[in-house]
């Protein structure tokens, strides 16, 4: 094989691979740029913020809602907070453009101290979504 026709092979060889970089690189921008989020909801309405104290515990309920926007389908890590205190928590997988709604129950016990935040937070891929509203007592 003679000098030249190496030369030649090994500039194609350059090119084909440049070209191919250049490819896979586009690839990956457009990938990384792709948005991916998930929207955690509580229904309006659905949910008192007072509560007769003398009654307690007492149980409360509230419907929540999780919107899948990610890539992909996900599974959810849902946890249900009465101030710093986790009551519940569960796993829910949910389709990449669909939504999961559900209504939950929780009991709020004698001792708890008013205002407190009753809280829903659904973890994915390392973020935490939120959603939360306030239990009051009822005043007098």
């Amino acid at each position: 094989m003679k000098q030249d026709e190496l030369e030649d092979i090994i500039f194609k060889a350059a090119i084909i691979a440049m070209v191919a970089g250049a490819i896979v690189a586009i690839y990956l921008v457009w990938l990384t740029s792709q948005e991916s989020y998930s929207a955690l909801y509580i229904y309006p309405g659905t949910y008192s913020n007072y509560i007769n104290a003398s009654e307690l515990p007492k149980e409360i309920s509230f419907k929540y809602g999780i919107k899948n926007y990610e890539t992909g389908d996900r599974v959810y890590k849902v946890s249900i907070f009465l101030g710093n205190l986790m009551v519940k928590s569960k796993e829910i997988k949910v389709k990449k453009g669909e939504t999961f709604e559900e209504e939950e129950r929780i009991v709020v016990p004698k001792n708890i101290t008013f205002p407190v935040k009753v809280k829903i937070t659904a973890e994915v891929d390392g973020t935490i979504y939120e959603a939360h509203f306030w239990l009051k007592e009822t005043p007098y």
